[in-house]
C-alpha cells in the first residue's frame, strides 16, 4: 500500500477541548500566510498578533457556548482547519484552514458543516462573515456558497469587507 492509500479520509467533527492545543499554531500559520509579506506594516502585524492571541480563547468559549457551532477538519489525527458559526447573529465568525491544506476540500467541508449547523437552527439566509479586503482567494471561495460583498467594515485596522448570503 503506498503512502496515499494509507492516509485516512478527511473527517469533519465537532470541535472539542482536545483540539485547543492546536488552535493557536494553526491560526498563526493561516493568518501569517494571508496577511504577512515583506511590506507588511506594524498595524497589520499587530492585527495578526491579536487574531493569533485571541484564537484559543475564542475557540474555547465557542465550544462551551449553546449559541455557537464549532467544527474541525482532521486527517490522520492532524487538525487541518476549524470553523465557528454564531447562531443568533447569524455569522460565520472564524473559518481557518492551514495553508498546507488549501485545495484539499477542508475549507469546503467546514463551510458546509457550518451552514448546515445554522440551517438546523432555522437560519438559511442573511448569514454574514467578514474577510480581508485584499483576500481575493477567500472572497471567491465564499462566493461559491452564495456570499456577496455588502460593503466595508469600518472599525477594523486592516481593510475588511462584509459578505452576506442571501439564501
Amino acid at each position: 500500500m503506498n503512502n496515499d492509500q494509507s492516509k485516512q479520509k478527511m473527517q469533519i467533527r465537532k470541535g472539542t477541548a482536545d483540539d485547543i492545543i492546536h488552535i493557536r499554531a494553526l491560526t498563526e500559520r493561516a493568518t501569517n500566510s494571508t496577511y504577512l509579506s515583506n511590506e507588511t506594516d506594524d498595524v497589520v502585524r499587530d492585527f495578526v498578533d491579536d487574531l493569533v492571541e485571541t484564537s484559543t480563547s475564542t475557540f474555547t468559549n465557542a465550544i462551551k457556548a449553546q449559541d455557537q457551532s464549532v467544527y474541525v477538519a482532521t486527517r490522520d489525527d492532524e487538525l487541518l482547519g476549524y470553523v465557528i458559526a454564531i447562531h443568533d447573529a447569524p455569522e460565520i465568525r472564524w473559518i481557518v484552514v492551514d495553508p498546507a491544506a488549501h485545495g484539499t476540500g477542508a475549507g469546503k467541508a467546514l463551510m458546509i458543516a457550518a451552514l448546515d449547523a445554522l440551517a438546523d437552527q432555522g437560519v438559511r439566509s442573511n448569514v454574514r462573515l467578514t474577510v480581508a479586503a485584499h483576500n481575493e482567494r477567500a472572497k471567491a471561495f465564499y462566493r461559491k456558497f452564495g456570499f456577496m460583498v455588502t460593503g466595508p467594515v469600518s472599525d477594523r485596522s486592516v481593510p475588511t469587507v462584509e459578505m452576506q448570503r442571501a439564501a
